[in-house]
This record gives C-alpha cells, sequence and structure tokens, in this order.
C-alpha cells in the first residue's frame, strides 16, 4: 500500500511537473506572492490581524530557497532518500519530484493565506489578535512562561541557522554548549575558540545550556583510561567513576559563573543529552559497568538487606558475605522477574538519579538561581521493560524545568514495531499523552519543555507526503497537555537552503515538507492568541488517576501495556487523566483527585502497599482487581488493602462507568460521538464568565467522527480562532482540531 501511495504521488508530482514548467512557475509564485501582499496591505488597513498570513509569506520565501537548492542537487537528494528503506528502490524518481512539490505547497500556503484574508475583509470570518512574542521579554512563573504578563508558548527547531529571514516567525531560541572536550587541563584552561565564547558572548534571547558528555579531553583518557567502561551512546564515560564526577566539577566551576543569569540560560541547563544505562544482555546499547559500578551495586545490597543471610533467603544463594556476590552485567533475560533482577534494576534506577543529583548540585554551587532539566526519552517509562536505569519520576520531581524529547509516529520504517494502534488511531499517541499526563501529576507547577521533539520525524519514522493536519494535531495535544515550549528536531539546512554538513536524518524531513513547516507556525500562531485559555488547560484538576508501581514495571515485563490500557480506558470522557504513584500518594494533596484506579498491578513496595491503605483510610476511593496489591517486591505475600472504599472490578466499561460515578463535579453538558465503535476525540474544557466554556477537541482517530452536544444545555457553539458559528452537531474528520467556545444553558 505504501509503494502504490508513493507511485501515485510521483506521477502525481510528473504532471505537476509539466504543469508547472507550462505556467512558468516563477511567474505564478510572484503573482501569488503580489497577491496575498495586497490583501495584507488592505487587511492592515481595515485593523484585521495579518500575522499569520505574514508568516506563511516568510515561509513560502523560506521554502523557495530549499527547492531551488533542491532543484540543482537532484543527486545529492538521491543519495540521501537511498538510505531510507521507505524510497530506497524510488530514489531517483523522488528526489526529481521533490522540488516540483515543495514549489506547489508554497504555491497551496500562498492562496490558502490569500483566500483566509479575502473571507475576514468580507467580515464571512474574524481573526484574532496575534501574539508577537518577543524571545528577549519572557519571564518564567510556575507552569507558565510568560510574555507581557500572558502565557505563551514557544516554537524553535534543532540546528535552524541565525538570520533575520528564519528568527522573525520561526523562534529565535537561544544557547550555549558546552562540554569537558573543550577542557585542556587540569588546571580548568580551555579551548580558545570556546573560551572566547564563554567570556565574550552577548545575551540576547531565551535559550538554555546543552551540557555534553562526549568526547572527555585527551589529558583525561590518558590519566583515566578506565573511565570509559559503563560509557554509553551521548556520555563516553562512567558515571560511577569518581574521577568522572571531578572532570565535570571542573567543567561547571569554570564555566557557570560566566553562564549564570544570562538569557540564554534562562531555559535552564539540560543536564544530560538522553541518558540510559541499558543492561539486559541483547537489548539497544546494552554494555557492560565498571567496578566502581558493582562496588556500588554492593553497598546498596548490603543497605537494603542488612544481612548477607537475608540476601541468601530472598536471592537462593549461599554468599559468605556481600563480597562475594557476584552478578553478571549485562543481565542475561534468564533473570527477569527473580529478586536478582528487581535488586539490579532499581539500583541502576537509583545510580542514574545520583548522577543527576550531582550534575544539578554543581551548577546550583556556581548559580544559584538556576533551573536544571534532563532530555528524558520518555519512551523509556511509557514502554515495557526497566534495565534502562532511568526512573521518570524522580528525574521530573528534583529537575526545575520538565525536559523530555516525546515523539509520535503514524508508520514505522523499519516496520518492527507492533501496530496494534492502527486499528482505532491515527497515530501512535501512547509516549506523547501518557507521559505528559504522567509528568504533569509528578510536577503540575513546572513548565515543560521539550527539547528535541520527534512529532515530524524519528530514526524509524519519516514520511515526506506528512499531512499538515497531523502536525497541528500532535502539536496542539501536547502544548494542551502542559508543553509550554518546544524544539523540533530537525531543520537541517543553511540560510541558502543548502545542506549542513551533518546531512544524517535529512531525507524526509521537515524542510522538505512547506506545508508542515506552515502549519507548525500557524499552530502555534493559534495557541499564543489564546495563551490564557491553553495554560488553563494545561492547569485542569486530574479527577481520575491510574496507579503506576515501578515495582510491577520492573518485575513484569509487561506491566506498562497495563498501565496504557487503563489510561487509555478513561482517557476520552472529557476529563484530564492523571497518575499517581507512592511518592503522589504521600506528598500531594489527595483532593486534587476523587478515584484511583488500578489494573493489573500485583507487585508492590511494603512502602507503596502503605501509601495505597493511608489514602483509603483518608477517604480515598480505588477501583481495582483481584490480581493487584498482593506480593512485594520478590514476589513475597502482603498484607491485603482493606476498606469499604474500594471497589473490585474486572471489566473496562465497568471500571469506567464507576470511575465517572466517582468523579465529583459534573459536565455542564452532554458531549457524545458517534460514528465508530470507540471513542477518539480527546476533548478538554475549561469554564469561563457567563456560563461559557472554552474546549479543545482532537480527533486522534482514524476514522470521521461525529460529535453531538445535548442541545438542552447548549445554546451556541462557536470556533474561536475564525469566529464562525457551528451546529450542536457536527463532524470531525482524523486529525482534525477544533477549539471551541460554548454557551450553557442554566449552567
Amino acid at each position: 500500500m505504501k509503494k502504490l501511495l508513493i507511485i501515485f504521488v510521483m506521477s502525481l508530482c510528473t504532471m505537476m511537473t509539466q504543469n508547472v514548467d507550462a505556467q512558468d512557475w516563477k511567474k505564478e509564485y510572484q503573482f501569488q506572492k503580489k497577491e496575498l501582499m495586497k490583501k495584507i496591505s488592505k487587511a492592515d488597513k481595515k485593523g484585521i490581524d495579518t500575522y499569520k498570513e505574514k508568516s506563511t509569506l516568510r515561509t513560502a520565501e523560506i521554502c523557495v530557497l530549499f527547492a531551488d537548492w533542491d532543484s540543482k542537487n537532484v543527486k545529492e537528494n538521491e543519495k540521501l532518500f537511498k538510505k531510507l528503506k521507505t524510497y530506497k528502490d524510488s530514489a531517483n524518481a523522488v528526489a526529481k519530484a521533490l522540488p516540483v512539490r515543495e514549489k506547489e505547497e508554497v504555491l497551496t500556503m500562498l492562496q490558502q493565506a490569500t483566500n483566509s484574508l479575502e473571507l475576514a475583509l468580507k467580515g464571512e470570518i474574524s481573526k484574532q489578535k496575534s501574539v508577537d512574542v518577543d524571545w528577549t521579554d519572557l519571564s518564567l512563573d510556575g507552569s507558565d512562561i510568560l510574555y507581557k504578563d500572558q502565557p505563551v508558548f514557544l516554537a524553535d527547531y534543532s540546528w535552524k541557522p541565525k538570520s533575520d529571514m528564519t528568527w522573525e516567525y520561526h523562534g529565535k531560541l537561544d544557547g550555549f554548549f558546552m562540554t569537558t572536550a573543550y577542557l585542556t587541563s587540569k588546571n580548568g584552561d580551555f579551548k580558545p575558540k570556546f573560551k572566547e565564547e564563554l567570556f565574550n558572548k552577548k545575551e540576547s534571547t531565551a535559550g538554555f545550556v546543552f551540557l555534553n558528555h562526549l568526547n572527555p579531553p585527551k589529558f583525561f583518557t590518558d590519566e583515566v583510561p578506565d573511565a570509559s567502561i559503563g560509557k554509553r551512546r551521548y556520555f563516553d564515560y562512567d558515571i560511577d567513576h569518581p574521577a568522572t564526577k571531578e572532570l565535570l566539577s571542573l567543567l561547571l566551576k569554570n564555566t557557570v559563573p560566566h553562564t549564570k543569569d544570562k538569557k540564554y540560560s534562562q531555559l535552564g541547563y539540560m543536564l544530560v543529552n538522553e541518558p540510559h544505562w541499558h543492561t539486559k544482555k541483547g537489548e539497544w546499547d546494552a554494555g557492560d559497568v565498571s567496578k566502581y559500578t558493582i562496588e556500588k551495586f554492593k553497598n546498596y545490597l548490603k543497605e537494603k538487606h542488612q544481612s548477607i543471610a537475608q540476601l541468601n533467603e530472598i536471592w537462593k544463594t549461599d554468599y559468605q558475605n556481600f563480597d562475594q556476590v557476584d552478578l553478571q552485567i549485562p543481565i542475561d533475560p534468564e533473570w527477569e522477574g527473580k529478586p536478582q533482577w528487581y535488586d539490579w534494576c532499581r539500583f541502576n534506577q537509583l545510580r542514574g538519579n545520583d548522577w543527576f543529583d550531582f550534575l544539578d548540585e554543581e551548577i546550583k554551587k556556581y548559580d544559584t538561581n538556576a533551573k536544571t532539566h534532563v532530555k528524558v526519552m520518555p519512551h523509556l517509562f511509557t514502554n515495557n521493560g526497566r534495565t534502562h536505569g532511568i526512573d521518570l519520576e524522580y528525574i521530573t520531581q528534583t529537575s526545575d524545568i520538565i525536559g523530555n524529547d516525546a515523539g509520535s509516529t503514524y508508520s514505522d520504517m523499519w516496520r518492527m514495531k507492533d501496530p496494534s494502534w492502527q486499528k482505532h488511531y491515527a497515530f501512535d499517541w501512547r509516549q506523547l499523552c501518557m507521559s505528559y499526563d504522567f509528568m504533569k501529576s509528578v510536577s503540575p507547577d513546572k513548565i515543560m519543555f521539550n527539547t528535541e521533539c520527534h512529532f515530524i520525524s524519528t530514526i524509524r519514522f519519516r514520511d515526506l507526503y506528512m499531512q499538515p493536519d497531523y502536525a497541528r494535531a500532535t502539536y496542539w495535544l501536547a502544548t494542551t497537555l502542559g508543553m509550554n515550549a518546544v524544539q523540533t528536531w530537525f531543520w537541517p539546512r543553511d540560510k541558502d537552503g543548502s545542506l549542513r554538513k551533518k546531512s544524517k536524518g535529512y531525507a524526509a524531513s521537515l524542510t522538505q515538507m512547506p506545508l508542515v513547516l506552515n502549519e507548525i507556525t500557524l499552530t502555534y500562531a493559534d495557541l499564543n492568541a489564546n495563551g490564557s485559555s491553553i495554560s488553563e488547560l494545561q492547569k485542569l484538576r486530574k479527577p481520575i488517576r491510574i496507579f503506576q508501581s515501578e515495582t510491577s514495571a520492573i518485575i513484569n515485563e509487561k506491566y506498562m501495556d497495563e498501565v496504557y490500557a487503563a489510561y487509555e480506558n478513561v482517557l476520552f470522557e472529557g476529563w484530564a487523566i492523571g497518575f499517581a504513584t507512592e511518592g503522589i500518594l504521600t506528598h500531594q494533596n489527595q483532593k486534587d483527585w476523587d478515584v484511583l484506579v488500578i489494573k493489573n498491578t500485583p507487585y508492590v513496595t511494603a512502602s507503596e502497599r502503605d501509601a495505597l491503605q493511608k489514602y483509603l483510610d483518608n477517604g480515598g476511593q480505588i477501583i481495582m482487581d483481584k490480581s493487584s496489591i498482593r506480593w512485594n517486591e520478590y514476589k513475597q505475600p502482603i498484607t491485603p488493602l482493606s476498606s469499604k472504599n474500594i471497589t473490585y472490578l474486572e471489566k473496562d466499561e465497568a471500571v469506567r462507568n464507576k470511575a465517572l460515578e466517582l468523579v465529583k463535579e459534573q459536565h455542564p453538558f452532554e458531549l457524545k460521538e458517534t460514528l465508530g465503535e470507540k471513542n477518539t476525540c480527546l476533548w478538554r474544557y475549561h469554564k469561563v464568565e457567563n456560563g461559557k466554556v472554552l474546549m479543545s477537541i482532537v480527533n486522534i482517530g482514524n476514522k470521521e467522527k461525529g460529535v453531538h452536544f445535548n442541545d438542552q444545555n447548549v445554546s451556541q457553539v462557536t470556533n474561536v480562532i475564525d469566529g464562525t458559528s457551528s451546529l450542536l452537531s457536527f463532524k470531525i474528520a482524523p486529525l482534525e482540531v477544533k477549539y471551541i467556545e460554548i454557551e450553557c444553558v442554566n449552567k
């Protein structure tokens, strides 16, 4: 099917080539551009907002440069398309068709912008007041980024060149890159070029400091060669080696005093890029660990088990002392689910936590106001398996900014992932939605910064013919779920449209998709025009919580599938959905939610079980199955939970109905989906004055859905973005986003 689609698109592009040649594309482009500029001038004189149309004009100008370069470099593009499994057999045809399609998309966006302004000039639609964000004048307040005391949302792109042309409408994120590779001696001396930038970099706009951990300096590797044992991709040293900490301390001591209180560090210090310590034999990037790690592990076992006799009883071993403990890393999958497996996986998380704490503390020695974050790969949380060493809850709780590089996909170039989501959904949203709702449950009062967004492309997912609606749906959805700033991966071209030297990942990436790039820009214009309202959606109370246990996640290889199923079961009912853990139950006010759902969570620690019991003793409500909360981390029986506030249910529909029954607040209207066997419209709303409600609806399904409001409670529905009225019943296409104002009766 995919090959047929590619052949069809290429045939279409061939026909377009003939059409473009016949019309003289440059002449047509200049004509369309002038027409839009005329409409902009008329609208400006009438006081109609033209920010979005001006941004489209700029996007068109940029993408014309891309198309010109691509038309002159077909062979270069062909080589790069051959590297993708999807386009390998048709690389030449795809490369030839690329500039033609780009030019056609430029004409399309110009025509769409012209049509929009024409409707506004006729009074058939209204234009919202746009926010031209000044990136030099931002402040951080709790979970908001503010411009002129109003919440705004920031969007930029990795590797985008610095120029007025790309800054005005496509983000102006600044930053600073530092790494131990720039150190030249144990005295803290730096390479001259880096020293010059560190001491003389001018303050400009908001940005973040990228702390890199690759290529430690030669003086270090010569002196401490064993510090590379236990290294992983993106960091070339052992986090448990004492010399590693000394090296990082040296770097931070001599840099942070110069980066503190700068605009370019306003959005924090990114401590680590995509950390992971995979230690399961045969999995991606798994490796060994150092003697320092093993020694630390033995000390951990000693502290946890107190005596070698206790350890032997649990592990079924006969060690004479803790020094004899011998566990081979990478760990063999045959140990999965056993006590040794649990102890190692949990320790692996804790040593990672120690590393993040160390970096955070070192930076704050020299910048007490610093905000730190970690570029976490959220799929390490939402997917099954826990041999990677990442404890998302701890990282989220202890970071000042919620960092991540969340992504989404709707295809897999490698065809390795389970496509079960395709039965109902337009894209695989599990990582995005689950992780964002989880992190905002852990730390609701922090901003969220996706520093390497993978909605548009990943190593496994790229589609040259991406629908612009997919871009709008993902960025809109992520923002309503808590994302405040994003740096999208990636912008691989220079100012003139030419390819950067690092071309990996370029083929079928963002800068070959003019309509997608334009749609992202327009989406952020709409988000910022409604900044205060979108901020309210981000802060919605989460009355239904899903219990998540890292204990069960470590022991049960399919546990996160169960958590996902419980989450999905209640996601489409109009309520913001959250999570609860031992930490959340212990440290947050349980009045922030009404009911806790526990599904197939058999293994918990004693402290997790006690936190759940205390929640019940304080009046909390739990819906759970009878297989949950049965054993501890070593599969030993534990005292069952006891309370009249526990409802035991097994079937999803019964769980969903009971959870909705226990939500204390009721919806001010009924919203029902029709067409299709499963609800797929993710809708959230907040109340405003005079009985009105502002609502976001995103159809993440793969089929058109009907939406119906109870007409006894709803008197009018208005499209917020263009001011047009809507029927109380309407259809919403796959990936369509609606942002509407609802007038309610007697509510």
